[in-house]
């Protein structure tokens, strides 16, 4: 297979997988989820009851609507994945959707613009999602800054949410163009920081502790649904990894906002192992996973394109 198109289904794969896995242990404590699960490295139902095994949340179902959007598109267009997340928006309010996307979508049904419907709030909602957008364009860091911060304004118009999806979205883009972690870890930070300083710092500290502990990452850089906690520990749990079932385990493990963690390590991980680096138990169980290799298929597709129509 192509390497680059086993990349694309690698991250577009390991949101879904990484999401899937942290899924059960959201919003526990580290010696909670030991307590039940013992160290999660493969897919449990929620204790809820909410979801199955190998099943994901709003954060993989987000990621597939950009995904859409830009298929149908081949650019971003926000007016449309406005309108995609206003049709899903009825199975969104049943789900485990955050409180700052659901917001938003109020604002979208009651007919606010797209530009003006964002809500100025820090979570994650705009970082898990990003992924099609780092991956389709990385040909151009600057478009792909551009759209990041444009997708993620639609929910989130907070500077440090708008960080988070440019940062998530520019490290894959990173990975798709060769960099090693260093020139990827700098290329970040010099984005980042545009938006929140604390957010680029605390980026920058988890490639420090790449070498130290989970229960150590977890102490100095958070876990909650935030932006500035979410992300770096995602980037931690990549950077400190030698696979792709290591990164995303750690995501699952680290408590808090588990899923979302899980998703973007599993989208960096996926973008720099590829689909057949992934173990195959995970892609069996995983939850429509012909699916999302087609939804992966078609937008390195819709690069080819781009690379054609722009020679």
């Amino acid at each position: 297979m192509d390497r680059l198109k086993d990349q694309f289904r690698g991250s577009i794969l390991g949101v879904a997988i990484g999401d899937a896995l942290g899924m059960p242990s959201e919003g526990m404590k580290m010696d909670e989820i030991k307590k039940m699960f013992g160290y999660i490295n493969e897919f449990f139902p929620s204790p809820t009851g909410d979801l199955g095994r190998g099943e994901w949340t709003d954060d993989t179902e987000q990621m597939i609507i950009l995904s859409e959007s830009i298929i149908d598109h081949i650019y971003l267009d926000p007016e449309d994945f406005s309108s995609k997340l206003v049709e899903w928006s009825e199975r969104a309010f049943r789900l485990r959707t955050g409180p700052t996307t659901r917001q938003a979508l109020y604002n979208l049904i009651k007919g606010v613009p797209w530009d003006e419907a964002g809500v100025d709030s820090a979570t994650c909602g705009a970082s898990m999602r990003v992924s099609p957008i780092g991956l389709v364009y990385h040909f151009n860091f600057d478009l792909v800054e551009q759209y990041a911060a444009i997708s993620a304004s639609i929910t989130h118009r907070n500077s440090s949410a708008i960080g988070g999806a440019v940062g998530v979205a520019i490290a894959i883009a990173c990975i798709l163009s060769d960099y090693r972690n260093e020139e990827l870890l700098e290329e970040v930070i010099l984005r980042v920081e545009k938006y929140d300083n604390l957010l680029s710092e605390k980026i920058r500290y988890s490639w420090e502790i790449k070498n130290e502990s989970l229960e150590y990452a977890v102490d100095k850089l958070g876990n909650s649904i935030m932006t500035w906690d979410v992300v770096p520990m995602a980037f931690y749990s990549y950077f400190s990894s030698s696979d792709f079932s290591d990164a995303i385990s750690k995501g699952a493990n680290a408590g808090g906002d588990t899923d979302s963690i899980s998703a973007i390590s599993g989208a960096l991980a996926g973008a720099k192992y590829g689909e057949t680096k992934i173990p195959e138990k995970l892609k069996k169980e995983v939850k429509d996973s012909n699916y999302l290799v087609k939804i992966a298929d078609l937008l390195y597709d819709v690069h080819i394109k781009i690379i054609k129509l722009s020679d």
